[in-house]
């Protein structure tokens, strides 16, 4: 590593541990959900779906730390995102248990729907 960024205290362990894993998210659900950060929760939603059991019906359990240390959305961004999506019929929510936990839902049809009028519209 260079001599003057190591003077200055950022080490090779340093930028491995800043630089971890990279949060992505699919750039046409941006008009479909309502903006950048709703888009970001969708996709992460999305994702999380695809590994899940057949059995499951679609629902995933996260808590609101998971949310955050996956997508790096705060407290008030999620809950804001989730609105957006659940006003867009693109994410179901339901509370579960005792202590009471969060599932979720991503709504299949609606995004088809929605992604197929964003192209229609001439959106990507």
């Amino acid at each position: 590593m260079n001599a003057r960024i190591e003077s200055r205290g950022i080490t090779t362990e340093l930028l491995l541990e800043v630089f971890d894993i990279p949060v992505s998210f699919h750039r046409c659900l941006v008009p479909v959900a309502g903006g950048v950060t709703p888009a970001l929760m969708l996709s992460q939603a999305i994702w999380t779906s695809q590994a899940l059991e057949p059995s499951a019906g679609g629902w995933f359990m996260r808590s609101q730390e998971q949310w955050t240390q996956e997508t790096g959305l705060s407290r008030w961004e999620q809950e804001t995102a989730r609105r957006a999506l659940r006003r867009a019929g693109l994410l179901e929510e339901r509370r579960l248990g005792m202590p009471a936990k969060l599932w979720f839902r991503v709504c299949a049809d609606v995004l088809m729907h929605a992604l197929q009028a964003s192209v229609d519209r001439g959106g990507r």
